[in-house]
């Protein structure tokens, strides 16, 4: 699924998705020929994991050292 997909579904912004990878919370998904992010369906478990986490009050550092 392309990342404006994957930010409708799991409610998460493009940006933060763009942010988490950057920063070694989600996985460098594969690229389509035309260049755009191709994630797969593990992504979005990996989203929710993290959002949940977030809610619970586990900082990003934290979350990684998990992940």
């Amino acid at each position: 699924m392309r990342i404006g997909e994957l930010a409708g579904i799991s409610g998460v912004a493009a940006s933060t998705l763009r942010f988490y990878e950057a920063n070694g919370l989600l996985p460098v998904p594969r690229r389509a020929g035309n260049g755009y992010r191709d994630y797969p369906q593990e992504t979005l478990e990996r989203v929710v994991l993290i959002r949940l986490a977030q809610s619970l009050g586990f900082n990003l550092e934290q979350i990684r050292q998990v992940l």
